[in-house]
């Protein structure tokens, strides 16, 4: 696999985020003008948008894990002696880890429980939509995972800080 192609496949949350960030913003103003310049607008522009923006949130939040762009976790990381920094680090990661993984797990059974829901201007099926929380939420795990094992590597010498 060639480089730019690695990094594109390696930025593909920031590329779905945008995406779907993007449909959003376009629906919405597309909507926005036929409503005032010929007072009608698209009957589905609601939930195309929603559903979007749900999409670009969770894969956008998880992105924001990666690049550490989180406030509350870089405060804490930093929070206390040099010294224990890196056991503070483990420590958050495996939380994180612990605490997402648990939310893919119930991400996976609200979409089990809803598993026969339909939209209701689209009549889609709304495992489509919810499907963004188990992505979102398995992206974060997979990301604390790797986190935490370059944290562990840190924390026993076999990595330089």
């Amino acid at each position: 696999m060639s480089t730019t192609t690695k990094q594109h496949f390696c930025n593909l949350d920031l590329y779905l985020s945008g995406f779907f960030l993007c449909i959003t913003v376009a629906v919405v103003i597309v909507n926005v003008t036929l409503r005032y310049a010929f007072h009608g607008g698209l009957f589905w522009a609601e939930e195309v948008s929603t559903a979007s923006f749900i999409w670009s949130v969770f894969i956008g939040s998880a992105a924001a894990y990666r690049y550490k762009m989180h406030i509350g976790i870089d405060f804490i990381t930093r929070f206390g002696p040099p010294s224990l920094r890196t056991l503070i680090a483990v420590i958050i990661d495996g939380l994180m880890l612990g605490i997402n993984g648990y939310i893919v797990y119930l991400s996976y059974q609200f979409i089990q429980a809803n598993s026969l829901k339909r939209t209701p201007v689209l009549d889609i099926p709304a495992i489509y939509v919810n499907s963004a929380l188990s992505v979102g939420f398995t992206l974060i795990t997979l990301y604390a995972l790797n986190f935490l094992y370059q944290d562990l590597r840190k924390l026993f010498g076999l990595q330089k800080s």
